[in-house]
């Protein structure tokens, strides 16, 4: 054949798994986009993202000049620049992709990955997957002639292909446009003999799949299209290679849909919706860490505006003398420091969407009569400006202060408080719900897929047990943070009651010690420990060995098996504890 795969492929390869380390896949790319968003400017630090993608974000800030943060206007934004006009030989890749489309759309359906080819002018060729990609504009850029050069679209696995002429990819946050942040881009470049790029294979995944797995596949695909070898034509042979590929079937969500928990969230979801549709604003009531920005997001996707801008801000954290300017934006030299464009404001960047005002019961009391002339007007003025500029926003606020105790107390508006308070969506604490054990067992397994998707750490029956029983007055933030710090702090790969935090059995023996006398089924220490003030964790693991062994009546496989542990544990930890069979002292 008269092309190609570049020759630089494996070096770039290789230089890409070296580069993209744990550390820039935690939380260095948030970081580092939050800087620049803020700033303008690209961070110095030389550890925050990879070369790659600091060069990258050079080239769309200052020889592009894309928009950068919750842009507003991307229904507008420009991607089908011309007509697509493809060559004889990108039309002939195009044909030999075809050819293998039954084998590849199976994988790709499986795991929820999209393929797109372009040629070298960055405009859409063909297209193969299983569904859209989850956002409205994506669902753009996969129209023929979309255009995924790096100058259209900001760094992108295709784009960035293109411009670089070597594979590259790039995930979440490492992506200049905020819109490409749910997903993960791969991209091939094909050389004709002379060298020449005639087009660009790539991969788009909004399941935020390992960048070396979808270079696995993608290197696959290429050496198919550049081969006359009989595993191009053979579709058995092509089924054996893709399984040799570690590209894993796409985990099904976790969303709660059956059972109670639907039934909890179900009909506060659904009669959001209906107010959204009326524009009615929204009061979320609740403890702090119960969910209420997620029950944002809940509602958001379910309504009419799931593919607009949605803009939060937390008005207990913005300093008094920036609110304002915050909220209504400012107009260019209205102030010292101010930027010499001026900047737009949250109600502006929420423009046909959801604006979210966590914490609104901490708002200072002298804008709060600002907030409520806009609410009634839908008109805002930017700070030193003297035009009023008319936007379409569906306010929703949360908070966890009882704000009818805020106005008696003179510290909030009666006017607004009514004035927000279309509908109330009150969330219940986690202690009182009764999808409790749901929930968190839908915590556990997301972080468990996250760490380890392999499924080889166990969690032991006991804390299981334990976790139901919690009353978690940090509610579903504290469910989280425990779960995580017990996962990453284990010190083996089966977690026992010995891994969890110190403070969470603090807590617990509080709540127990509380509710001894209560009909439910609550753990109560031992009466040797019921007047110690925090049980230590060796006394919580013999109490529940002792448990464990009197439940299965001196059966120490049941008992280990019940434990999470094994026979030879076990047997170590009795004769550490000086315990019989049945769990009694020696």
């Amino acid at each position: 054949m008269d092309f190609q795969i570049s020759n630089r492929v494996k070096l770039s390869h290789e230089t890409l798994l070296l580069r993209h380390t744990v550390e820039f896949e935690v939380d260095r790319p948030i970081q580092a986009w939050q800087w620049m968003n803020q700033t303008r400017t690209v961070p110095e630090h030389g550890d925050w993202v990879r070369p790659e993608v600091s060069e990258a974000w050079q080239r769309c800030l200052e020889d592009y000049q894309l928009p950068l943060g919750n842009y507003a206007n991307w229904d507008n934004y420009p991607i089908i620049t011309h007509t697509t006009n493809s060559t004889p030989q990108s039309h002939r890749i195009e044909n030999l992709v075809k050819q293998l489309h039954q084998n590849f759309h199976i994988f790709l359906k499986e795991s929820d990955v999209m393929m797109i080819l372009t040629g070298a002018n960055g405009d859409l060729l063909y297209l193969m997957g299983e569904k859209p990609l989850s956002s409205a504009f994506m669902s753009r850029m996969q129209s023929k002639g979309a255009n995924w050069l790096e100058s259209a679209l900001g760094n992108n696995g295709i784009g960035t292909a293109i411009e670089l002429k070597k594979p590259i990819a790039f995930q979440g946050m490492e992506h200049f446009l905020n819109v490409l942040h749910p997903f993960t881009t791969v991209g091939y470049p094909l050389f004709d003999n002379a060298g020449e790029l005639i087009a660009v294979i790539g991969l788009i995944s909004d399941k935020q799949e390992n960048m070396n797995s979808l270079f696995a596949f993608l290197h696959l695909i290429c050496v198919l299209v550049n081969t006359d070898f009989p595993l191009a034509k053979n579709t058995l042979a092509q089924q054996c290679v893709l399984k040799q590929i570690p590209l894993k079937p796409a985990k099904k969500s976790l969303e709660f849909v059956n059972g109670e928990v639907s039934e909890t969230l179900a009909l506060l979801v659904k009669k959001a919706v209906k107010l959204q549709q009326y524009k009615v604003p929204i009061l979320i009531t609740g403890e702090s860490g119960v969910g209420k920005d997620h029950f944002v997001r809940l509602i958001r996707n379910a309504g009419p505006r799931k593919n607009a801008p949605l803009i939060a801000i937390n008005c207990a954290s913005i300093p008094h003398d920036l609110i304002e300017s915050e909220l209504f934006g400012y107009e260019s030299g209205s102030f010292t420091g101010a930027r010499s464009t001026g900047k737009p404001g949250k109600f502006m960047l929420a423009d046909k969407g959801i604006l979210f005002l966590d914490e609104i019961g901490d708002m200072s009391f002298d804008l709060q009569s600002t907030l409520l002339r806009v609410l009634e007007t839908s008109e805002i003025t930017p700070v030193g400006g003297t035009k009023s500029i008319l936007v379409d926003v569906q306010v929703v606020a949360a908070t966890n202060v009882h704000l009818l105790t805020a106005v008696e107390q003179g510290r909030f508006r009666r006017d607004l408080y009514y004035r927000l308070n279309g509908c109330t969506c009150h969330l219940l604490p986690l202690r009182e719900r009764p999808d409790k054990k749901s929930i968190i067992q839908h915590i556990l397994q997301r972080e468990l897929n996250a760490i380890a998707p392999d499924g080889e750490i166990q969690i032991c029956s006991e804390v299981h047990r334990l976790m139901e029983q919690h009353p978690w007055p940090g509610n579903i933030r504290q469910v989280i943070n425990v779960i995580r710090a017990t996962l990453y702090t284990a010190s083996s790969s089966i977690i026992d009651v010995h891994d969890l935090p110190v403070d969470f059995f603090t807590e617990l023996e509080q709540f127990s010690l509380s509710n001894v006398d209560s009909t439910n089924s609550i753990l109560v220490a031992p009466s040797s420990m019921v007047n110690s003030p925090v049980m230590s964790l060796t006394d919580w693991e013999l109490h529940g060995i002792k448990m464990a062994l009197k439940d299965c009546d001196g059966n120490i496989s049941m008992a280990a098996k019940n434990l999470g542990i094994t026979r030879t544990t076990l047997y170590k930890k009795i004769d550490r504890f000086g315990l019989n069979k049945n769990g009694a002292s020696l």
